[in-house]
């Protein structure tokens, strides 16, 4: 399952989750189809308010021995995703990964900065 939040959209953030329905198998493409899970509308995205999201999401998931999440490199909800699922996998999505080096690399370049 991953999260993601929203940002701009006015004083109020989107968390989503989504995830892969193992249920169902799509016969075109051999893969486990995508679903939106729960949505969580805030105002802070601070560690306190994400780890109460998670908290309440712990009996989702107590049958799930070995649950793995996924978000952006958002440092609150990852710290509170640990704290919430402490022997869970998190990963961080490769997408935004990809993003930030992108991101460095190219600020390196216009300022000149060499590496450290």
């Amino acid at each position: 399952m991953t999260f993601d939040k929203t940002f701009n959209l006015t004083d109020v953030h989107v968390t989503s989750a989504v995830y892969k329905n193992v249920a169902l198998l799509n016969s075109r493409t051999m893969e486990h189809p995508g679903f939106f899970g729960a949505f969580f509308l805030h105002g802070n995205s601070d560690f306190r308010v994400f780890a109460q999201f998670f908290h309440h999401s712990v009996l989702e998931f107590a049958d799930s021995p070995n649950p793995v999440f996924g978000s952006d490199e958002e440092k609150a909800m990852r710290n509170a995703m640990a704290f919430a699922f402490p022997d869970a996998g998190i990963l961080t999505c490769n997408r935004h990964l990809r993003a930030t080096v992108l991101n460095i690399l190219q600020i390196r370049s216009v300022y000149h900065m060499a590496p450290k």
